[in-house]
Formats: C-alpha cells, structure tokens, sequence
C-alpha cells in the first residue's frame, strides 16, 4: 500500500514538472518571436509636441495648427496707448481694435479660418494654413517644422470717392507667411517668419503695392503653463519705399494655460491685430513709449459625433 501511494505522488509530480517545463518552453519562444518581430518593424519617428501653446506666437502665425474636427475661438482686444496716463486709465478706457477669429481643424494638418476686425477698416480674413513638416526625433527625425498660411483680407469700410466705394476688387490684399520653428527645449522655442503683403489698391498713390517682411518669434517657459513671448517684424525696403524702422511691430507678452483655455497679455505698437494691416509698416513708435496693452482668450471645442 504505501509503495502504491509512494508511485502515485512520484508520477503526479514528474507530470507537473514536465507541464512546468513546457510551459516555460513555450513562453520563452513568444518573447523571442516578439523580439524578433520588433526587429523588423523599427521604431517611427516622433513629433515634437507644443512648439508654441497657441497657432499664434502673440499676433502673427506660429507653426502650431487646430487638429482635426477641432473648432478654435479667439477674441482680441487692443487698447490705446498706455502714455495717456490714469486719467484715461492708461489707455484701457478707449477700446481701439477688437479682432474675433474662428479656425477649423479639417485634418492634422489643414487649419481654416474665419475671422473679422473692427478698425481701422471692418476686414474680414479668409485665411488657410497647411503643416508641411513637423519637427520630430527618433531614427527619422526632422530638425524643424514648417507651415505655410495664406490670408485674403476683405475690407468693408466705406470709402470716398463713390467709385473707390464700389471697387470690390481694391477692397482685397493678401497675405502669405512661410513659417519655420524650432523648439530648442522643453522651455525655449524659436520662429522666423517670411512674409508678403499684395494690396490691390493702396491709401495713397507713392504707396507700393507689394510688401516683404521678416519676422522672428520666440517663447521662454517659466513654469508648466506660463511663457514669456516674443515677435519682431522687419519690414525691407524696396521699389519706392523706405520703411520706418520705428514703426517695425513689436510685441511683447504673456501666455498662460489653463486647461481648456490660452490667456495672451502683451504690450504691442501695432494699429491692428492682424497681418494686412502691421505688416504695412504703418504702426506706432514703440521706443518712443508709444505702447499699447491688449489681451487674447483662446478656446478650443472637440466637434465629433459620440459614438453610438
């Protein structure tokens, strides 16, 4: 009897070890299959996130775009010069510019968009920006990221002579920017910004109708959700004109995150809030204390259909 219980427990274990050791033997194989599997298919580059917080640097493009089936709402306000002192409460007593944006996500990669200024000449702008190439690391990575925007600004003031009234086609210019990033790191970020300007027909006849600029950007993160921001347009001379270098934009501000929301505080000498107008070299004397304070909300909404 107990050389029957003996044999039993002898052949119980031998079998448990055996299923042990195939088990052992079969997994091993899957990691080196998987192993083997992960050989051939190499890792894919990846791009770098949140070169700037917003698609703009302060007022102009920067190379971040709305993602797809996402809707972004933006409001700006641009106040009087800050020199005017308390009594006109330094300038935000007199509402100078207000600009309202909307831009629409058709892929990760095209951005469309909608947006009207109040002064100085009612303008619609009808603006596209494409993302041609984003920065990226890992075995295919690429140093920089460019897009390219494009604007048709459509201005709705009216005009004396009733014939200039009536010429739609001089109401239209046009704006094209090339746009190349680089995020440096986690906290400094740099943009240079080409960019024309074609007016159709221009405030006075000695005006040229074809201007070119250059502009340079740049973010400096102070924390998580707080950057330090800064932009600098250059306009460059040409056939019949000489710009002012006092009257080059600058603008100089703060963005902060808050979750759904981007905060923009900046001190700008720019006469309006978007490209048409300060790229005409037409703006106010920053370095003779002509500065004005203004803000931008930013929101964005994720429009998808639930899924059933």
């Amino acid at each position: 009897m107990k050389y029957y219980i003996c044999t039993m427990i002898c052949k119980k274990t031998l079998t448990l070890l055996l299923i042990f050791l195939c088990s052992n033997l079969i997994y091993s194989q899957e990691e080196d299959l998987f192993a083997e599997l992960d050989a051939l298919s190499p890792p894919e580059a990846v791009e770098v996130i949140a070169v700037f917080k917003s698609t703009r640097v302060l007022f102009s493009q920067s190379t971040e775009r709305v993602k797809k089936k996402q809707l972004q709402f933006r409001v700006s306000h641009l106040f009087n010069d800050i020199s005017s002192g308390p009594r006109n409460f330094f300038g935000l007593d007199d509402l100078t510019n207000m600009h309202l944006s909307f831009d629409w996500g058709v892929t990760d990669r095209i951005q469309l968009g909608l947006a009207r200024t109040n002064k100085p000449d009612k303008t619609f702008q009808f603006s596209s920006k494409f993302s041609l190439m984003r920065q990226s690391k890992g075995p295919k990575s690429f140093p920089i990221s460019i897009s390219l925007y494009g604007g048709l600004d459509v201005k709705t003031v009216k005009y004396f002579p009733k014939a200039r009234d009536e010429d739609f086609v001089g109401r239209i210019d046009y704006v094209s920017m090339l746009l190349i990033s680089r995020k440096f790191s986690k906290k400094f970020s740099l943009q240079l910004s080409p960019s024309y300007l074609h007016r159709n027909v221009t405030e006075f006849a000695y005006e040229p109708n074809d201007l070119l600029s250059i502009g340079i950007g740049g973010r400096f993160m102070l924390d998580e959700h707080v950057s330090v921001n800064g932009e600098y347009f250059h306009a460059l001379a040409g056939k019949g004109f000489k710009p002012d270098f006092r009257k080059n934009v600058i603008n100089i501000g703060i963005d902060i995150e808050t979750g759904g929301h981007v905060f923009q505080l900046y001190l700008s000498n720019a006469t309006a809030l978007h490209p048409g107008k300060f790229l005409k070299n037409d703006n106010k004397d920053f370095l003779n204390g002509q500065i004005q304070f203004g803000f931008s909300i930013m929101r964005e909404f994720t429009l998808k259909r639930r899924k059933k």
